[in-house]
């Protein structure tokens, strides 16, 4: 998996480090989401004692479908990504294993790499908006007819009546 921070080498200090991952290596795994191209991950990994903290940011071109028109679209997902490792004795690590964040995690001491994958992962999956959308403008489709409305125009009628109020309306018609 190429999301593997390698801790043993990491110098006492700041460092820059890139990742990549092409779509063979890194499945999403996720319904509705496509990972297309390589996903990227870079940022400042500083490392003192027992502590490793990346500040970054991930890039990832995803396929998903559009929430107004049910059309396929591509997107780069971007956002920043930030977690801290913190190695603690083996029976310590146990016990606080529990206690781990989505951006705080307890690592057994003498770990030699930490894969982030499953981070990058959940970030594309929170950075994608619930309804995503082709293009602001999207018209979607004809509930009636099913036509994708960007593409073509429909000949429905704009103007639906409830036939339970056709009554009322004759009434303001005779009036």
């Amino acid at each position: 998996m190429a999301f593997v921070l390698n801790i043993k080498d990491l110098p006492e200090d700041v460092s820059r480090q890139e990742f990549a991952a092409s779509p063979d290596e890194f499945s999403l795994d996720y319904e509705g989401i496509e990972v297309t191209d390589d996903a990227h991950a870079y940022g400042d990994i500083t490392k003192s004692n027992d502590q490793v903290i990346f500040r970054g940011e991930f890039s990832a071109p995803v396929r998903t479908l559009c929430s107004r028109c049910a059309e396929q679209f591509e997107r780069d997902l971007e956002s920043e990504l930030v977690f801290v490792l913190s190695m603690v004795p083996e029976q310590e690590y146990e016990q606080l294993e529990d206690e781990q964040s989505e951006d705080f995690h307890f690592i057994p001491g003498g770990t030699l790499e930490f894969d982030f994958s499953g981070l990058i992962r959940d970030q594309i999956i929170l950075a994608l908006e619930m309804k995503p959308l082709c293009h602001e403008e999207c018209k979607g489709i004809c509930p009636d007819c099913g036509k994708n409305l960007n593409y073509e125009e429909c000949t429905c009628k704009d103007e639906k009546v409830d036939e339970r109020w056709l009554p009322l309306k004759d009434l303001l018609d005779r009036s």
